[in-house]
């Protein structure tokens, strides 16, 4: 009988994780009729108020046409605007959530904040700091090495569609 490895119970823990924090995927509905990745550009916007299209596409790991698609349709709704010739040359293209924008997010905040409150009420109190400094140490992890190990063995790149961003793995052997 084979042993399982820590690595491999690690893999299918973190594919798990995965899976379950990803129930709502991109194309399906959130809240307010937004899908998820829209409502994390609005939290974005929040705190970026007149950011350039390229820095808030940068901040939410997008490559900047697929951050402008996404902006299309949250200005197609009146949540964001965005200003041309925001800087000297004329050429940049910043952005600012509206006044309804504002509301939605605060709306989804609200939504946000009581389910983040059902979840921790079902943890048992004595088990929860110790849980919360897992989820940083886990978060710290996974904003420090991606998908690889090195660098060197994984790129960021174009997907043929041009709908976004994936990782390609260059496996040297």
């Amino acid at each position: 009988m084979a042993s399982i490895s820590q690595t491999d119970v690690w893999s299918a823990e973190l594919e798990r994780l995965a899976r379950v924090l990803n129930q709502v995927g991109p194309d399906e509905v959130c809240c307010e009729g937004l899908t998820p990745r829209q409502c994390g550009i609005l939290r974005t916007l929040m705190d970026k108020q007149g950011d350039r299209i390229s820095d808030l596409a940068a901040e939410s790991s997008l490559t900047a046409s697929a951050m402008t698609r996404v902006l299309e349709k949250l200005e197609a709704r009146n949540l964001v605007q965005r200003v041309r010739g925001a800087d000297k040359d004329g050429r940049a293209e910043r952005v600012a959530i509206t006044p309804r924008g504002r509301e939605i997010r605060r709306t989804i905040g609200e939504l946000m904040r009581q389910r983040t409150k059902s979840i921790v009420a079902a943890i048992p109190v004595s088990g929860r700091p110790q849980l919360l400094a897992g989820i940083r140490m886990l978060n710290q992890a996974l904003a420090r090495g991606g998908c690889c190990e090195s660098a060197a063995n994984c790129n960021v790149v174009e997907t043929p569609e041009g709908t976004g961003r994936r990782r390609r793995h260059n496996v040297t052997q």
